[in-house]
C-alpha cells in the first residue's frame, strides 16, 4: 500500500529549502553553491533533494520565485495601508528596504538583481523568471502612481508605467553602489532625489 504524503510536512521541508537556498546564493552566487552545499545547509540526504526539486536549475527557479514573491507581499502590505497617500507609501516601500540593509550591513544586495548580472546571458530560463517576477513589481508600482502626481517624485513628463520603470532602474543601481561602497550613501541620494518631502 503506497504512503499518503504529509502535504504539511512536505511543504515545510520545501520551504525550509527555498529559505536555505535563498541565503546561500545571495551570499554566494548561484554557480559557486553546489548541490553539496545545499544538501549541508539544509541537513538533507541527495535522495530528498530530488523529492522536492528536479534539478539545480528548478531549485534556483522556485527560489528566484519565492523571493518575488515575499517582495511582492512587502509591497502589498505598504500599498494597502490607509494611513497613507500613494506618495507616502511608495517612500516607506524603499524606506522598509533601506532599514533592512542596514540591518545587513549594506551588503548582499537584492537576489534578483545579484542573479540576473550572473546568469543573464547564460541561463535564459532564470533570465525570464527574473525578468517576469520585475515586471510584477514595476507593474504594480506603476499602478500606484496612476493615481498619484508624478512631478511630486521627480519624474517629469513620465507615464506611470516610465515612472515605475525610472523607479526601479535607479534603485537597482544604488542598490548596487551600496554594495561596492558597503555604505547606505547610495540610497541616501536615490531617496533625496525621488522623495523630496
Amino acid at each position: 500500500m503506497a504512503r499518503v504524503r504529509d502535504e504539511q510536512k512536505f511543504n515545510q521541508c520545501r520551504e525550509s529549502l527555498l529559505a536555505v537556498g535563498q541565503e546561500l546564493f545571495i551570499n554566494n552566487s548561484f554557480n559557486s553553491v553546489g548541490l553539496n552545499d545545499i544538501l549541508r545547509e539544509a541537513s538533507i540526504p541527495k535522495g530528498s533533494f530530488y523529492h522536492y526539486f528536479d534539478s539545480k536549475e528548478d531549485f534556483g527557479m522556485q527560489v528566484v520565485q519565492h523571493y518575488g514573491e515575499q517582495n511582492m507581499q512587502a509591497l502589498e502590505s505598504l500599498l494597502e495601508r490607509s494611513d497613507l497617500d500613494g506618495y507616502g507609501k511608495l517612500k516607506a516601500f524603499f524606506q522598509s528596504n533601506i532599514d533592512h540593509y542596514g540591518e545587513i550591513d549594506y551588503c548582499q544586495g537584492c537576489l534578483m538583481a545579484n542573479l540576473s548580472q550572473e546568469l543573464a546571458d547564460v541561463n535564459e530560463k532564470l533570465r525570464c523568471k527574473i525578468n517576469e517576477l520585475s515586471q510584477l513589481i514595476v507593474d504594480r508600482i506603476a499602478a500606484c502612481l496612476a493615481g498619484m502626481e508624478t512631478r511630486e517624485l521627480n519624474l517629469g513628463e513620465l507615464s506611470p508605467e516610465e515612472g515605475a520603470q525610472m523607479l526601479m532602474n535607479s534603485w537597482q543601481g544604488a542598490v548596487m553602489k551600496m554594495k561596492l561602497q558597503k555604505s547606505r550613501q547610495p540610497l541616501d541620494m536615490f531617496m533625496k532625489f525621488f522623495f523630496r518631502r
